[in-house]
């Protein structure tokens, strides 16, 4: 189902209806104890797509420097982040989607630090969680937290041994915590896999200049 319906579900995932609309109460505005797992799941992928949907709005009004609209989309990221939480405060097997999707929408307008809250809960109910290793990898280099960022990214490399950013990140925190050696050979597997990630090439500019002189 479109998350960008207008049928009346789509209230419980912050689209906006016309005022006489907005008292009538949809199936996902009663009691949580309602609703079976397999609701909360389908609303909660729902909600993730939706949010990946407007993460490339929020980068496109950011690169337009259209603050009106980055506004609003960071509104109804917020917004969308919230209704995970409270699904995540119902017990069932959902929560960890629950947490998960909120972590999302919180590292997307930069919330790093209660995405990374998001992301432990994640893997404190599933530690093999690849996905939320990655994130969390992320969110603790924004919170320059380097020797925890270099656990997450070590654990994230085990599930994605191919994705360059997962390299990346331990690149980051390894050169961070003074290792330059190990954060060399680290860089160098992130570019051997994304050879166009600018963030990569600027590090590995960094290390080797940081390794000539010493």
């Amino acid at each position: 189902m479109s998350t960008r319906s207008s049928a009346p579900i789509g209230g419980s995932i912050g689209l906006r209806f016309p005022d006489e609309l907005e008292l009538v109460p949809t199936a996902m505005d009663l009691p949580y104890t309602h609703l079976t797992e397999a609701d909360y799941d389908t609303k909660l992928r729902e909600i993730g797509n939706y949010l990946w949907e407007l993460e490339q709005e929020l980068l496109t009004a950011d690169a337009a420097q259209d603050e009106a609209k980055a506004l609003q989309v960071h509104e109804k990221i917020s917004r969308l982040t919230a209704k995970a939480d409270q699904f995540f405060e119902a017990p069932g097997e959902h929560r960890l989607l629950a947490a998960y999707v909120s972590g999302l929408g919180l590292r997307i307008i930069g919330q790093w630090a209660d995405a990374s809250d998001r992301f432990l809960r994640v893997l404190k109910l599933s530690p093999a969680n690849g996905e939320a290793w990655l994130e969390l990898s992320w969110c603790l280099a924004e919170t320059e937290h380097w020797e925890e960022c270099e656990m997450a990214a070590r654990r994230g490399t085990e599930f994605f041994p191919e994705t360059g950013a997962v390299w990346g990140n331990l690149a980051l925190a390894l050169e961070k915590l003074g290792r330059f050696s190990e954060a060399l050979s680290a860089v160098r597997t992130a570019l051997r896999l994304d050879p166009q990630d600018p963030r990569c090439q600027d590090l590995l500019t960094r290390l080797e200049a940081t390794n000539t002189v010493a």
